[in-house]
């Protein structure tokens, strides 16, 4: 037992030494590291140097260190949380409670050299968009189009509302005087279906788009400025082969409670009531609520919300949709329409009222308007008209007029060879001078075109605006007949580029815009915002 204990002791002494030795060497081979390592970091650059809270700064130096505990960024001594930091370069967002002061890097080592920055106050907005409808999930790829309408810089502050509640994105969007902004939701909140708060520091227009399946389709819808108790969708369908969803807003800091009547080729169905958290999206399945049927929807609740509808159809293959309007009109204008080149083209009237409504449909044609016969609609129900049997193998603009507060959507469908094909849009209740459509693009393979509708009894000159990504871009300038639409081709005018149209007359017109690509395998369409 003794010798053993002596030899095993003999070689613990001798590993020993080999460990110093070898350590010896490591210490001999490298002295620098140290050396190098033990200076205090250096600040060469902060930008910028001034913003509000969660304003994204970069800071560019030397011997910064890496994020670990024992190193910190502050704002005036006010630690921030690094998104990025290495040796050399350190992002970070501006830090709630930061006040204008210095900007340090600390590490074990020391501080930096200071760095001031000015806090400034978050710019109140002058408008704030709501999007009910929106995924990253299943396939879907998701954009948000922002177009500043004014000759002033914007910014814009983002919330998406989530199932799982409010999700900030980090730091503003700038949007340049007269440009448009392009958002790629998936590259930064994945996986995830969502609505979206977007508060402006200047006025602007916003739109979304979503595509699936290798963009064999995609929806497209403008946002809203106005939550509202109540909300209207004109267009559904449960049958052959449709899908139809409607999307709850909750943009509240308290949860509300929704009621849905469903006004249907099988009579009105209400559903039950159900509650939407704060800062939530609630998804309703109209298939599983009224199946088989053709369907309106009126959707009410105790706070504020936001509602969107989509469609979609052979195993969608195509899709649509439309943000909801919160109260009926008398007059109702649909700019885009066509029963020519293989469209299908029909119109959705919801009458929500407790009347019967007396309805006039009109067509503007390239031949002028076409007046068709009146018809009734009974108290809160839904009619459709096929408007190729209207107005057969022409390009037609549509106004609604009726005695009763009703609701008026388009919907179009085709097919090129690859499957049926697809886009809807709600009308406009009245014309405008200014007329704003912040989606569009003569790139990436899109075909887009906008359509400008002169519901006057004379003539009217139209200037047309293009806003890029780079600034303002003069467009022409547009005769439109009297009870006529003019289809201008982008492509054609300003190609290769993502745009956003702006329309001017002295006469109020409306405008919409229509977009596809795939040789038409896939399009969608809007209204514009108008002033």
């Amino acid at each position: 037992m003794g010798a053993h204990s002596k030899r095993a002791g003999s070689r613990c002494g001798r590993a020993m030494v080999l460990f110093a030795g070898l350590a010896l060497v490591a210490l001999m081979l490298v002295p620098a590291v140290p050396a190098l390592a033990q200076v205090a970091p250096t600040i060469n650059n902060v930008l910028p140097v001034r913003g509000p809270v969660n304003t994204p700064v970069t800071i560019t130096g030397s011997n910064l260190g890496t994020n670990v505990p024992t190193s910190k960024v502050t704002f005036n001594g006010v630690a921030a949380s690094p998104i990025f930091w290495n040796d050399t370069l350190i992002e970070v967002l501006v830090p709630a409670g930061a006040t204008t002061g210095p900007v340090v890097v600390s590490t074990i080592f020391g501080d930096s050299n200071a760095v001031n920055f000015e806090v400034t106050s978050v710019p109140q907005p002058q408008q704030t968009w709501y999007l009910a409808e929106g995924s990253t999930a299943y396939g879907f790829d998701s954009y948000i189009m922002i177009q500043n309408t004014t000759p002033n810089d914007a910014t814009v502050q983002i919330t998406y509302n989530t199932s799982f509640g409010r999700i900030p994105r980090p730091g503003l969007v700038g949007v340049p005087a007269s440009a448009r902004v392009t958002l790629h939701v998936n590259s930064e909140l994945p996986n995830m279906d969502f609505s979206t708060t977007l508060a402006a520091s200047q006025p602007v227009v916003v739109e979304r788009s979503m595509y699936w399946n290798n963009r064999i389709e995609g929806t497209e819808s403008i946002g809203t400025t106005a939550p509202n108790k109540n909300w209207y969708l004109s267009e559904g369908y449960t049958d052959q082969g449709f899908q139809t969803y409607v999307l709850v807003q909750n943009p509240q800091t308290a949860s509300t409670t929704v009621n849905i009547t469903y006004m249907s080729s099988k009579g009105v169905v209400k559903k039950q009531p159900f509650t939407v958290g704060a800062g939530q999206r609630y998804t309703v399945d109209v298939n599983k609520d009224v199946p088989g049927a053709e369907v309106s929807t009126q959707v009410t609740a105790d706070q504020d919300v936001v509602c969107e509808r989509s469609m979609y159809w052979d195993n969608k293959r195509g899709g649509h949709d439309s943000i909801g309007v919160t109260q009926g009109s008398k007059s109702w204008y649909l700019a885009e329409g066509s029963t020519r080149w293989g469209y299908n083209t029909y119109v959705l009237i919801q009458n929500p009222t407790s009347n019967w409504a007396n309805i006039d449909v009109s067509y503007d044609t390239a031949g002028g308007p076409q007046v068709k016969p009146r018809f009734m609609m009974p108290p809160q129900s839904r009619k459709t008209i096929y408007v190729n049997g209207d107005v057969p193998n022409t390009d037609t603009s549509i106004q609604v007029i009726s005695d009763q507060d009703v609701i008026a959507e388009r919907s179009m469908y085709w097919n090129n060879g690859t499957g049926r094909a697809g886009h809807e849009t709600v009308g406009m209740p009245a014309p405008a001078t200014s007329v704003f459509l912040a989606e569009g693009s003569t790139a990436w393979g899109f075909d887009t075109f906008v359509c400008i509708q002169n519901p006057n009894d004379v003539s009217v000159n139209v200037n047309v605006t293009f806003m890029t990504n780079s600034g303002a871009v003069l467009g022409p300038t547009v005769n439109i007949a009297r009870g006529t639409r003019v289809t201008l081709h982008l492509n054609d005018i300003i190609p290769n580029v993502d745009v956003a149209t702006k329309i001017q007359c002295n006469m109020p017109i409306m405008a919409e815009r229509a977009m596809y690509w795939n040789n038409k395998g896939g399009g969608t369409s809007s209204i514009g915002w108008t002033q």
